[in-house]
């Protein structure tokens, strides 16, 4: 009825149990970190999504300084592509998982939480407020600076800068009327303007330019209200559809 105790086999059935143990201790741990790790990244996308807080201080001297850019470097950049620089918050986009595991990284290496992002893009990409391509993450680091997180999408087109030229400023608006006016007057014919004679040549010409630098500027007045287009210099920064001058 009783069998004598195999001391060999008791201590396998003892190792047995300890290995099963150490596994569902690793399997919890993993578990935990997993959970963690996910926890972080809701934590984050919520600090993106919601209004900025108040931003810990930390050193930027382990930041890649290369990556740091001034206020004025990045208003440079949007007002030459016509692009906004805008609080996270408002951006309609989906924000990638690289980034998300960029600012987790950082967190980390900091021992701070992280909530002050903005987000370059064209208007298109924002939830503007007052309404009827490719984003760059920044954190904010104070003193007029920022850190590029990270950017995705792809690349601007090659023209973009070219064409959004004439809506930098209103020095670059006027000089983009002017010159179109000029070519405009320069291709008309000299016999449409006074007919035969030569000698009211240049008056008439003159005279054709100021009508035709008249009814240009009308046209672009009344197209820039229409359609609620601002120029770049006043609306970089700005969180509306439309702003006043």
């Amino acid at each position: 009825m009783f069998k004598n105790t195999n001391l060999k086999v008791e201590l396998d059935k003892r190792k047995v149990q300890i290995t099963e143990t150490e596994a569902d201790a690793i399997l919890n741990e993993a578990f935990e970190v997993l959970y963690q790790d996910y926890c972080d990244d809701l934590r984050i996308r919520k600090n993106i999504e919601t209004p900025p807080a108040l931003q810990h201080d930390f050193s930027w001297t382990a930041l890649d300084m290369e990556r740091i850019y001034s206020i004025e470097e990045i208003e440079r950049i949007c007002i030459e592509n016509r692009l906004r620089f805008l609080d996270s918050r408002q951006f309609k986009g989906d924000i990638p998982h690289e980034a998300i595991a960029k600012i987790k990284a950082l967190e980390r290496h900091f021992g701070v939480e992280l909530n002050r992002f903005k987000i370059i893009a064209p208007s298109e990409r924002f939830l503007l407020e007052d309404c009827d391509k490719d984003p760059l993450l920044f954190l904010e680091l104070g003193d007029r600076h920022f850190y590029l997180i990270h950017q995705w999408g792809n690349d601007m087109a090659w023209y973009r800068k070219l064409i959004m030229w004439p809506l930098r400023s209103f020095t670059t608006l006027g000089i983009t009327i002017a010159s179109l006016s000029l070519i405009l007057s320069m291709m008309i014919p000299t016999e449409l303007l006074v007919g035969d004679s030569v000698a009211n040549s240049t008056f008439a010409r003159l005279a054709f330019f100021v009508w035709t630098l008249v009814c240009t500027t009308a046209i672009v007045t009344y197209v820039g209200f229409a359609f609620f287009k601002n120029l770049s210099a006043y609306e970089w920064r700005s969180p509306f559809f439309k702003q006043d001058f």
